[in-house]
């Protein structure tokens, strides 16, 4: 399973990656839009096609355990690789990308902000906060955090696929 996992995690990446640079060479104030929750289905449905694919090989059942520890796997190797990626996108490739996604994402909080009503005093420290805490993301240490808190996202993510990767064996009577 372990070899499956990898594989298919690197896989996972690959295809990560050569989506979110077609994201920023196209508009790379996208990356900081409510359209790259596409990413999470995108996961889903990926991680679910491997996971069916190796149950697949390996017999046609696999129990709930390991669907998830193997979707865990997968998701712990594509997540690193795209930390790195990420790292290496944020402060070497374009070391200015991290205030146009700033920028985005206050643009995006003011106009929510706005929509709820809220008063113009909180709304500019709320402001500064998110703009702060935007930056701070795309740091290299705020990458690594991101990563070691997405482990959590990455557990629950893996119990959604798990519970789609897995198959009983009939009992035999």
């Amino acid at each position: 399973m372990n070899n499956h996992a990898i594989k298919s995690g690197l896989m996972l990446a690959v295809i990560s990656i050569v989506l979110t640079l077609l994201i920023y060479i196209v508009n790379p104030a996208t990356l900081a839009s409510m359209w790259m929750m596409l990413f999470f289905l995108v996961f889903i449905a990926l991680v679910s096609y491997f996971g069916i694919q190796h149950r697949k090989e390996i017999g046609g059942f696999m129990a709930f355990g390991k669907a998830w520890v193997y979707s865990m796997q997968l998701l712990v190797v594509a997540g690193l690789i795209m930390t790195i990626f990420n790292i290496l996108l944020y402060n070497v490739i374009d070391p200015e990308l991290p205030v146009i996604l700033a920028d985005q994402s206050v643009e995006n909080a003011e106009a929510m902000m706005s929509r709820f009503g809220m008063p113009e005093d909180q709304m500019d420290e709320a402001l500064e906060k998110t703009r702060t805490d935007t930056l701070d993301r795309f740091t290299v240490m705020g990458s690594i955090k991101g990563f070691l808190f997405g482990l959590i996202f990455y557990a629950i993510l893996a119990l959604i696929t798990g519970a789609i990767i897995k198959k009983k064996e009939p009992e035999l009577e």
